[in-house]
């Protein structure tokens, strides 16, 4: 599900799964959205192309407009959803290779193809959302596959949706819906589970399919934190609500060094992932069969490259991304520093850049949970420098050490520390989410300079 950043599409994210259970809007009686239509469907609909059928009402306020130039009977509106959808098609099932998604048989009109219903959104706060039809599904070995429809607004006018661009709406929301339908044909319990792994990768796909368009970047500001606002980057990489639509970030990063196939491979690993259902479990596969190590160690090598990413270092367009914030200064040669983190996040502090041979950061981490430490110095300014890195992990925790030679030639030195734990006590139904055990964790931080 796209939501419209706002108090109430906050709230829409914690009290909403990315998609909805719902019966198929083709059948009797039942409507596409929350709201339903207040008359029939149109005579004409729906219209057809090779992959898809879009819906729509006749009048009211769910018709999209009747504009019909070349006079064949189907709105524009209609036929430019009809043109957007086969593109995304193209490139997300052709040129990405994603499985084609599960039919829905003689649902949605009997044409077994993904249908597109068009409705009045705006009252909702979102720019569209993807259903599944409940009495479609295919158990594949152990896991669950379904079928899916999408729905989207009627026109994404620039007084429902202030500050956007109606075609632009069109097409990135088209990309990330029609991404929720394929994985919903992959392996519907990770959708359900772990929603920050739909989400974050259906932002990746927008990204993909229209790159010129950068409508994620509304995401990443908000995943950094700007101005007053709290930057949820030093949240959970697993947390669902509006995080997980911001970590599209980690899903660039795991592209941008192993290629794009690494996020569809994940995907589809997570059908035989164990346990069922965990998003880590899938990553870590595709990891390693990309030649990459553990979840664990590549978080935090993505910790490392966040650090200084408008260098450009790990991250395709992050020459666009906000700076992060430092949390604080590591007093060399003073006391020891705690630091308490949780699963899956990390903390930048400042070290100062002194004369000196090396400077060294030594970080204790707790026991038994995953860790890592960065020292990452960046030479130059923050968007045409370079860095240079010096990484340390621990999939056990225990003592981290890293290193920088020459500490006053750069322009900046940040300390990563990086909780990269991953265990669970196994997933919650009553909470529906994964029960992490390494949070609240201390880690302590300390530096000299040598020589």
């Amino acid at each position: 599900m796209r939501l419209r950043l706002s108090i109430l599409a906050a709230a829409l994210a914690m009290a909403l799964p990315a998609t909805a259970l719902a019966a198929h809007p083709g059948e009797p009686g039942i409507r596409p959205s929350r709201t339903p239509w207040d008359v029939a469907e149109a005579a004409d609909s729906p219209d057809c192309g090779p992959h898809f059928c879009v819906h729509w009402a006749a009048t009211g306020i769910d018709a999209p407009s009747r504009a019909d130039l070349n006079h064949d009977g189907i709105p524009d509106y209609v036929e430019r959803v009809l043109a957007v959808a086969e593109n995304v098609h193209h490139v997300e099932n052709e040129v990405l290779g994603w499985p084609a998604p599960l039919g829905d048989g003689t649902s949605g009109g009997g044409h077994d193809k993904t249908d597109i219903y068009l409705t009045e959104l705006a009252g909702e706060q979102v720019f569209g959302y993807t259903a599944t039809d409940p009495t479609i599904a295919v158990v594949d070995g152990a896991h669950l596959r379904r079928s899916a429809y999408l729905v989207l607004d009627n026109d994404y006018s620039r007084f429902d949706y202030p500050g956007t661009k109606p075609g632009r709406d069109l097409k990135v929301t088209l990309a990330h819906e029609y991404d929720h339908v394929l994985q919903y044909g992959i392996a519907a319990e990770d959708v359900e589970r772990d929603p920050w792994f739909a989400e974050s990768s259906a932002v990746w796909m927008e990204d993909q399919v229209y790159n010129g368009i950068n409508d994620y970047l509304r995401y990443v500001r908000r995943w950094v934190g700007t101005g007053k606002r709290t930057g949820m980057w030093k949240r959970p990489l697993t947390q669902g609500s509006m995080k997980e639509y911001g970590s599209a970030v980690w899903n660039e990063w795991l592209a941008h060094h192993f290629g794009r196939p690494i996020i569809r491979e994940a995907w589809e690993d997570a059908a035989t992932a164990q346990p069922s259902g965990f998003a880590v479990a899938a990553y870590e596969e595709a990891i390693r069969a990309a030649g990459g190590s553990t979840f664990g160690h590549e978080f935090t090598r993505f910790a490392a490259d966040v650090a200084e990413w408008r260098t450009g270092t790990g991250f395709r367009e992050s020459y666009l991304y906000p700076d992060l914030p430092r949390q604080g200064t590591l007093t060399l040669a003073g006391a020891p520093q705690t630091r308490r983190l949780n699963h899956t996040t990390f903390t930048l502090v400042r070290v100062p850049a002194v004369e000196g041979s090396a400077v060294e950061v030594h970080v204790r981490a707790p026991e038994g949970v995953a860790a890592g430490l960065a020292l990452v110095g960046r030479v130059g300014s923050g968007r045409d420098g370079r860095t240079v890195k010096s990484v340390d992990y621990r999939e056990t925790g225990g003592e981290l050490v890293a290193r920088l030679p020459d500490p006053s030639r750069f322009k900046r030195i940040t300390a990563v520390v990086v909780n990269a734990d991953t265990k669970t006590d196994g997933f919650d139904p009553v909470e529906e989410a994964w029960d992490y055990t390494g949070n609240d964790e201390p880690f302590e931080i300390s530096g000299e300079v040598v020589g």
